[in-house]
């Protein structure tokens, strides 16, 4: 009998071993399922809102001298990004809603008035690494902490083939996260509104100055056409709607939890114990035929 056979014969002895190492692995995988805490997901689509400024602006000209381009959610998605994950967006964010108090309520002592320190296994990884850096480190929340959560919880995602932006999150918090999402997309909707509103400010007194120096009625006309222009959105950004985000599908909670994957942590539980008993066994049967073939040396 060849070796190849041997070892297959080898393996074909050990079935029940093998079948016992699947058995136990597919058990723990149920274990840790059952440990796992279940994840729902949450989504949004919104593009860049251009209604407001093609409503007002037919003519071509005119929209590019006010610098409204028509764009694409391509170049939106990375002003969305900073800005929605901005340390500005943040702070406006937790002055209204006491944000750190909300996500990180459980390290509050209301006896000091104070926050107890955030210890766990990274955070004593970053206190061994500054300590090295000779810089003192406590990790205390604050606004960096809230910060960081909201870039660990929430995901911004282009989709060149729809062409629309997708928020993102899977949560173990549903609703929590849903109005964390909302408050954040007012919040950084704001922070364009704020932007703009400097810009148009600006454009609103060059404009009125070169109307009042200008004599040609050509000119005077077409002063007029973009100041009329820009005093409309400078009442579209005074209002509590949004406007430069679009909501093109509300957010949205999946029924139910899509996290654990139950099947194919318990399939992958079960090959990885199928594979470790079949290593085992070829382990042991090299060993085996390695002794045997020294002894007749």
């Amino acid at each position: 009998m060849d070796k190849l056979s041997k070892y297959f014969q080898h393996l074909k002895n050990k079935k029940k071993s093998i079948t016992f190492s699947v058995v136990v692995f597919f058990i723990l995988g149920f274990f840790y399922v059952l440990n796992e805490t279940p994840k729902y997901s949450i989504s949004l689509a919104v593009s860049q809102n251009n209604e407001e400024s093609q409503a007002i602006n037919p003519n071509n000209i005119v929209s590019l001298a006010l610098g409204q381009g028509s764009g694409s959610a391509s170049k939106f998605y990375y002003d969305l990004s900073e800005a929605f994950f901005s340390m500005e967006v943040t702070r406006s964010f937790n002055q209204k809603h006491n944000g750190v108090r909300k996500f990180f309520g459980a390290f509050y002592d209301e006896s000091t008035d104070q926050y107890r320190p955030m210890w766990n296994f990274s955070t004593r990884l970053q206190y061994i690494k500054f300590l090295l850096l000779g810089i003192k480190f406590q990790p205390i929340p604050n606004i960096y902490s809230l910060n960081n959560y909201v870039k660990g919880t929430i995901s911004i995602n282009y989709d060149e083939f729809a062409d629309l932006i997708y928020i993102t999150s899977l949560t173990d918090s549903p609703i929590e996260i849903k109005e964390l999402i909302v408050d954040f997309l007012k919040e950084t909707d704001n922070y364009f509104k704020t932007k703009e509103k400097n810009q148009i400010n600006e454009r609103i007194n060059f404009l009125s100055s070169e109307l009042s120096s200008t004599s040609s009625i050509s000119q005077r006309d077409a002063i007029s056409r973009i100041l009329q222009n820009q005093l409309l959105k400078k009442s579209l950004v005074g209002t509590n709607e949004l406007y430069k985000i679009k909501i093109i599908r509300d957010i949205e909670i999946s029924e139910y939890p899509v996290q654990p994957n139950v099947l194919f942590i318990l399939a992958l539980f079960s090959i990885f114990g199928f594979f470790m008993a079949i290593g085992f066994h070829t382990f042991s049967f090299a060993k085996d035929e390695f002794e045997w073939n020294s002894s007749f040396d």
